[in-house]
């Protein structure tokens, strides 16, 4: 609508009046009647025209407003509109990862309950079936010696020692191990029985009873450590200075001038008579040394040859025992074997009070199936690597393995008094097992717990990203 101002407005009034009377009489002052109402005219229009400019102005801007706004919600709609497609790419991401990782967790369980299958979930007995030849070792259902004629129950109650006697068991030996709060009894089984049987016949007599055959262990799952007929030239072994105090479950430990500053206690679970092999606890002895050990508990379990040194579950578990007992938080062992559902328990009793188990993989090879007790729940399986970070070539690989450390061509004490090269899973352990000892210098089972953590963020990652069936968690250096 047009708007005036009240001039324009008196103006044309005037003009309206002028018009109706027929306009004044012509005079001498016409010419300047005539010259006024040019200009009311002129400004009559001028005022006109700018009217009608910001008429136009206004619906311009009123046009480009309403555009501006039309745009801003199409922007807003089209922002809605990738935002919603954004949503629903991101949930379908989601849910393609969640079924992608289920699947992966279902295959997963699935090849480790092949796995368990396959091997039973305790091994294979190919590289043991000459062990302990000399004690003529039966087998059991798995092709494992075991000491012939007897069977080892844990904790046996009164009630049913009492029917195991009445079918014809009988006592050989009752060891209490105070320490781990155990008894285990070993069982003569009946004379028209073998050993299978025999165990077969205590499950079912005491069924919710622990009971197992006295399996046999090497020194290593397959016999491939080596050692070199000397240290190379120019080769030292490493010197850390400590106070460390650590254990090792090995074989006897020989006087050696690498031991010299080292306080050694040694003591013998074995039923030989004789010296006993020594080699080995006497290298490994030496690399705890070295690794900062000022004080070693040394438990002697193994007997036989120096080519083939075995031992069994009882001397184990005895030994177990008085690592508790002289309070020795971490607990090296290198040696290997079947699973033993004894042997399994009081390492999980041993574990539940603080202490830490570190134990050599195995050197079965790439394709062997777990050694134990290293692939027990909650032990530190130690793998080994070259200086070149590469994995021993017959190192076992498996789920099980947590960490490596160098473990091929490690200068350690030899017989004789000198030093050679030796390479196997067990010259690797003695590594972790000082640092383990490092960051749990007392019981407890937050402390172990913490310093499984700190090992994982020490370690060097290597092989595939994450923990892995080779390598583990990583290098340890």
């Amino acid at each position: 609508m047009m708007t005036y101002s009240k001039t324009a407005i008196g103006r044309f009034t005037a003009l309206a009046l002028l018009c109706a009377t027929g306009g004044p009489a012509l005079d001498a002052r016409d010419g300047v009647r005539e010259d006024r109402s040019d200009r009311i005219d002129q400004n009559a229009q001028r005022d006109f025209d700018r009217a009608q400019q910001r008429a136009a102005d206004n619906a311009a801007k009123d046009r480009a407003d309403a555009d501006q706004r039309a745009a801003k919600d199409a922007e807003d709609r089209a922002k809605d509109l990738a935002d919603a497609e954004e949503r629903a790419a991101k949930d379908a991401a989601d849910a393609a990862e969640r079924a992608a990782k289920d699947a992966a967790d279902a295959a997963e369980d699935a090849a480790k309950a092949a796995e368990d299958a396959a091997e039973d979930n305790r091994g294979s007995s190919e590289s043991m079936h000459d062990l302990a030849e000399v004690e003529q070792p039966e087998k059991d259902d798995r092709g494992f010696p075991v000491r012939r004629g007897e069977i080892v129950a844990l904790d046996i109650s009164d009630a049913a020692l009492s029917k195991a006697q009445a079918q014809g068991f009988a006592i050989i030996e009752r060891t209490p191990l105070t320490a781990l709060d155990s008894i285990v009894t070993r069982l003569s089984i009946p004379k028209d029985m073998d050993a299978q049987s025999a165990l077969a016949a205590m499950r079912r007599l005491d069924a919710g009873g622990s009971y197992d055959l006295t399996h046999y262990y090497a020194m290593h799952f397959a016999a491939r450590g080596t050692r070199s007929a000397a240290a190379p030239t120019g080769s030292k072994m490493p010197s850390k200075k400590g106070s460390l105090k650590i254990g090792m479950i090995d074989t006897k430990v020989a006087d050696h001038k690498l031991l010299a500053n080292t306080q050694l206690q040694q003591r013998d679970f074995t039923m030989a008579k004789g010296a006993g092999p020594t080699e080995h606890g006497t290298a490994i002895a030496s690399l705890l040394s070295a690794d900062g050990a000022g004080s070693i508990y040394a438990a002697s379990i193994f007997q036989g040859s120096a080519a083939k040194p075995y031992t069994s579950a009882d001397a184990i578990v005895r030994a177990l025992n008085w690592m508790v007992e002289q309070n020795v938080v971490v607990i090296n062992i290198s040696l290997a074997g079947p699973r033993n559902s004894i042997l399994d328990e009081l390492v999980a009793r041993t574990i539940g009070k603080g202490h830490i188990i570190v134990a050599a993989a195995g050197n079965g090879g790439p394709t062997a199936p777990p050694a134990y007790p290293a692939a027990l729940p909650n032990v530190v399986a130690v793998t080994a690597v070259d200086r070149k970070l590469k994995v021993y070539r017959y190192a076992n690989q498996g789920r099980y393995i947590t960490v490596s450390a160098l473990g091929v061509d490690v200068t350690a004490a030899a017989p004789g008094g000198g030093s050679s090269s030796y390479s196997g899973t067990s010259f690797a352990t003695p590594h972790i097992a000082a640092w383990m000892a490092r960051c749990a210098p007392s019981l407890s089972a937050a402390a172990r717990k913490k310093c499984i953590a700190s090992l994982e963020k020490s370690a060097k990652d290597l092989g595939a990203p994450g923990k892995d069936a080779v390598y583990g968690l990583g290098y340890i250096g």
